[in-house]
């Protein structure tokens, strides 16, 4: 996540947190069952090691973990990794960046869409395609994620503000996995809630690369609060329907049919009260709001601002709280059927 325009309290807190949030499940006994919602967590670790830290600290199993990894690294895709969190119910979430992070998005020997389409890449996309397959179990991957931003070189800003040169690139490197046998691999098509620049050729829908080619439609977004990096005197603070409601509608216009994800979201701590956010967002997600979002993938690092549920006692409450309730049960081997693949 690179941006843009737009510790831990005790086990009697936990304790005290969990309890109430089965007293609130206990009180919606009766009403409208609240649609099921699927835990992703992305930390600063590998994926086995995410899965172990998320149970300790919040006291809950998530139904995916997420990781990232460049193009540039030339690091194999962890295959043994992958089959473990399968085994333990939990679905590999995959963030796959088609750059070099050690160059800038605009340097010369960068990663460029042009290359991609050009098929320079093709013998490090089959190989981590063969891998994919060899898990022998779904994997959810995220590519080019947010290329309606400015940040990224592959961002449709940095392509000659072309969004068909990002669906070409899409589309050449989901054929060549397919074709290498990775069946298995879901396909998350994501985006950014607001576009930078917000130019009509950054519209999401011009990037669509069709619904042969995604099996899942993906947002990201933050609630910035107050003075970040990008803007440090601006207020950012917004709610929840705030960040998302938009981005939804967007989505659900653009691939009706597929359903919808949050790649990464978060709240800081900075300009508000970031333990009410988190529980603002428990009350609209159990109202039934946002029917077809099925996996909230919570991005729980201290990064540009202090995203992480332990970033105070509040939010650590509130965050332990909302991953506890019977709505937020969803388990891995189910989210994996919900694409229908």
């Amino acid at each position: 996540m690179r941006r843009r325009t737009l510790l831990g309290a005790g086990a009697a807190t936990v304790a005290l947190v969990m309890t109430e949030a089965g007293a609130a499940d206990a009180a919606d006994t009766g009403r409208k069952a609240s649609p099921t919602r699927y835990l992703g967590v992305f930390r600063d670790a590998n994926p086995t090691a995410i899965a172990s830290e998320v149970d300790a600290l919040y006291g809950v199993t998530p139904a995916s973990v997420m990781w990232f990894d460049s193009w540039g690294s030339g690091q194999a895709f962890p295959v043994e990794q992958a089959r473990t969190l399968w085994r333990r119910g939990i679905m590999p979430h995959y963030t796959w960046e088609p750059w070099n992070v050690s160059l800038g998005a605009a340097d010369p020997a960068q990663i460029h869409l042009a290359d991609i389409i050009a098929g320079d890449w093709d013998d490090y996309i089959v190989a981590r395609a063969k891998e994919f397959a060899a898990v022998r179990s779904p994997i959810l991957v995220r590519w080019g994620h947010e290329f309606n931003g400015n940040w990224y070189p592959w961002g449709i800003a940095n392509n000659d503000a072309d969004p068909s040169r990002y669906v070409r690139a899409y589309r050449h490197v989901h054929d060549l996995v397919e074709r290498a046998g990775a069946r298995n691999v879901q396909w998350v098509w994501a985006f950014n809630n607001g576009s930078s620049p917000a130019e009509p050729y950054n519209d999401p829908a011009g990037a669509y690369p069709g619904d042969a080619y995604v099996d899942w439609v993906g947002i990201d977004g933050y609630n910035w609060g107050f003075g970040p990096s990008w803007d440090p005197a601006g207020d950012h603070w917004t709610t929840f329907d705030a960040t998302f409601a938009t981005a939804y509608a967007t989505a659900r216009a653009i691939a009706p049919c597929r359903p919808v994800m949050l790649g990464e979201f978060a709240s800081t701590e900075d300009g508000g009260d970031k333990g009410r956010w988190l529980r603002d967002m428990d009350t609209t997600l159990r109202s039934g709001a946002y029917p077809d979002l099925k996996l909230v993938t919570y991005f729980d690092v201290i990064k540009e601002e202090p995203w992480s549920p332990t970033s105070s006692p509040a939010a650590l409450a509130a965050f332990t709280d909302w991953v506890n309730r019977r709505y937020m049960n969803g388990r891995g081997h189910e989210l994996a059927r919900i694409a229908g693949r």
